[in-house]
């Protein structure tokens, strides 16, 4: 039992780390004026897509691209 909290709440810690690493890279975007702008295509990432998850980096498309690679 303790063993599967210490494995909960390390799985939770990372999940934590890595939004934060988002949310850091999209405020160093925003400062180089790439906020919005897709990092693998370089096209525009709709508006609803940033509103709904401000930290992405990617499209829809191409975020979808990287997950199935």
């Amino acid at each position: 039992s303790n063993v599967m909290e210490a494995e909960r709440l390390s799985t939770i810690s990372e999940d934590l780390r890595s939004l934060l690493n988002q949310i850091d890279n999209a405020f160093h975007r925003m400062d180089n004026g790439t906020y919005g702008i897709c990092e693998r295509c370089g096209k525009p990432i709709n508006p609803e897509r940033l509103e709904a998850f401000p930290y992405v980096a990617y499209c829809i498309e191409c975020q979808t691209r990287i997950e199935r690679e």
